[in-house]
C-alpha cells in the first residue's frame, strides 16, 4: 500500500505508531506508559496494523545502503542528542507520512553518510592503508580522512577501538568535543552524546578541548576520561572488560545490572530496559553480544530477576 493511497486514519495511526516506537525506546519508560500503549494498540485494528509496519522496517530496511533503517530505528535510546521529535521524524520519513528532513541533518543523519557503519549488533575490524587496525562497535559510523599530512579519523556515533601502526604522519580522532592525538598507541574512544569517553590501553593519548583548544590533557596508558567541548572529567582507572566487545563478549566483574541491562541494549534490536527494583543487583560474567537473548537467559538463570517480553522489539527484566 502506498502512502498516496493511505486513508487519512491509517495516515495518524502511522504517525501514533512511530510515537509509541520513539516513546518506548527511551531510558525509562513507566508501568503507565507500558499499559496505554498496549491500550492503543488493542483498541483498532488499524492500530495494530501501524506497529507491524514499524515492526516490518526492522527487516525490510536491512538491504538499505548504510543500514539506514537501522540508523533510524535504533538510536531512540541509545544516543542521547536525537531527541523523540527526530526519531519520530525519520519513522515518518520512512514509512511515507512526511517529515525527516531534521534526521537527516543530525549527528545520525552525518553517521548515515559516513565512509565505515555498523548496524546495531554488528561489530566491523578494519586494516587502514597505514597499516593501523580500526573496529568499529555496534551502531557506530566515522568517516576515515588520510592525506599527505595527517591520518585523521571523525567518528560520529557509537564506539571505536584504535591500534595505530609507526607512520611518521600524526593520527588524530575528532568528536564533537574535541580531537585526540595517538602517541603510539592502543585506545578505545566511544561517542556519549554531550560528551566523549577515552579509555587508554597503551601509550598515551592527547586531547585538544573543541571549545577551549588551548586545553590539553595527556591521558596515559590504564587511565580513562570522559570531556565535553569545554572541560575534562576526572582520571580514572580504565573499566576491566572495556574492550571485551572486540572479542564479541561483554565482560563484566560485581557491576549493577542496570548498566549490564543498558550495555546489552546497544547490540539489540527495540527496547531493552531494567526495572529499578533490581537494577542494583551485582553481576560477574561474560555474555555473547551477537545472542543477547541468550545472555539475558543467563542473567534469569543466576539472579532473582525475570524476563518479561511484550513483543520481540519490547524487552524488560523485572523482579521474579
Amino acid at each position: 500500500m502506498s502512502s498516496s493511497t493511505l486513508s487519512d486514519y491509517q495516515r495518524l495511526a502511522l504517525k501514533m505508531a512511530a510515537q509509541w516506537f520513539a516513546t518506548l525506546g527511551a531510558d525509562e519508560v513507566t508501568p503507565q506508559q507500558n499499559e496505554k500503549w498496549l491500550q492503543w494498540y488493542q483498541q483498532h485494528e488499524d492500530h495494530r496494523w501501524a506497529w507491524q509496519r514499524v515492526e516490518a522496517l526492522q527487516g525490510q530496511l536491512q538491504s538499505m545502503p548504510g543500514n539506514f533503517g537501522y540508523q533510524t530505528l535504533n538510536h531512540a535510546h541509545q544516543q542521547a542528542q536525537l531527541t523523540r521529535r527526530r526519531v519520530l521524524k525519520g519513522l515518518c520519513l520512512l514509512l511515507g507520512v512526511g517529515g525527516g528532513w531534521t534526521l537527516w541533518q543530525s549527528p545520525t543523519g552525518q553517521g548515515l553518510r559516513a565512509d565505515s557503519r555498523t548496524a546495531t549488533g554488528e561489530i566491523k575490524t578494519l586494516r587502514l592503508e597505514d597499516g593501523s587496525q580500526l573496529a568499529l562497535n555496534t551502531a557506530s559510523a566515522a568517516d576515515i580522512r588520510f592525506s599527505a599530512q595527517q591520518r585523521l579519523i571523525r567518528l560520529h556515533q557509537g564506539e571505536i577501538s584504535i591500534t595505530t601502526a609507526r607512520d611518521p604522519r600524526p593520527f588524530l580522532v575528532e568528536t564533537a568535543q574535541g580531537t585526540l592525538r595517538a602517541l603510539g598507541t592502543e585506545f578505545v574512544v566511544r561517542e556519549l552524546g554531550a560528551a566523549t569517553q577515552l579509555s587508554v590501553l597503551q601509550h598515551a593519548v592527547e586531547i585538544r578541548l573543541a571549545a577551549q583548544p588551548e586545553r590539553l590533557l595527556r591521558v596515559d596508558a590504564g587511565q580513562a576520561v570522559r570531556f565535553s567541548a569545554d572541560d575534562f572529567g576526572p582520571l580514572t582507572p580504565v573499566a576491566a572488560g572495556s574492550n571485551s566487545w572486540l572479542r564479541g563478549v561483554l565482560s563484566v566483574s560485581d557491576q549493577p545490572l542496570g548498566d549490564v541491562i543498558a550495555e546489552l541494549a546497544r547490540y539489540r534490536q527495540g527496547h531493552l530496559s531494567c526495572d529499578d527494583a533490581v537494577a542494583n543487583l551485582r553481576v560477574s560474567g561474560t555474555f555473547p553480544l551477537n545472542d543477547t537473548d541468550r545472555a539475558l537467559r543467563l542473567l534469569a538463570q543466576t539472579l532473582p530477576v525475570n524476563v518479561q517480553t511484550l513483543t520481540r522489539y519490547w524487552v524488560r527484566v523485572g523482579a521474579v
